[in-house]
């Protein structure tokens, strides 16, 4: 089967960030899309009342790929909205997956990370990756959310994290195992 990056992005970083993959690996790639485009008050609503999104119609079947590499942003320390309600959607249809974020990073985030996403698949991944914003900011600039929310990635900060892309795709798609 073939290799498949899906992924929502609301600032656009972790699209960037899918590209990045796509480039490297060289295979298909899906956007999740919402039927409304997102105001950022209302990331801070599907928490309070605990809503799940309404996800344009997707043009793929994942049951056709594998492994699935999924990428969203973490939003208080969940997997974004839109890609919980895709794993609600494509359950028992993922099969082998890993997950990758860029986000702003805490000590500790990612093994909640995979205990949500086990929970939401009955799955564990194969992988799971955090992308630090921190790490790409300014001593004086990291842990502050008007910074971090506001951050920008480019192709050279793609370059410093390049040894944990390249490990992250070493695990995604099993190539240590051989």
């Amino acid at each position: 089967m073939k290799p498949l990056i899906v992924y929502y992005s609301h600032s656009e970083n972790n699209k960037k960030l899918a590209v990045e993959l796509q480039d490297r690996i060289g295979c298909d790639m899906y956007e999740i899309k919402e039927k409304k485009k997102r105001k950022d008050l209302s990331i801070f609503i599907d928490f309070l009342v605990k809503r799940e999104s309404r996800l344009a119609p997707t043009s793929f079947d994942v049951k056709d790929y594998g492994p699935v590499i999924l990428l969203a942003p973490i939003w208080a320390g969940k997997i974004a909205t839109p890609m919980r309600t895709f794993f609600k959607k494509a359950k028992g249809d993922l099969g082998d997956y890993s997950f990758i974020t860029l986000c702003s990073g805490i000590p500790g985030q990612r093994e909640k990370i995979a205990a949500e996403l086990f929970n939401l698949t009955s799955q564990k991944p194969a992988a799971v990756t955090e992308l630090w914003i921190n790490q790409l900011l300014p001593e004086e600039q990291r842990n502050k959310i008007k910074y971090t929310s506001k951050f920008r990635v480019g192709r050279q900060h793609f370059l410093l994290l390049d040894k944990e892309i390249r490990f992250f795709i070493e695990m995604a798609l099993h190539t240590n195992k051989e």
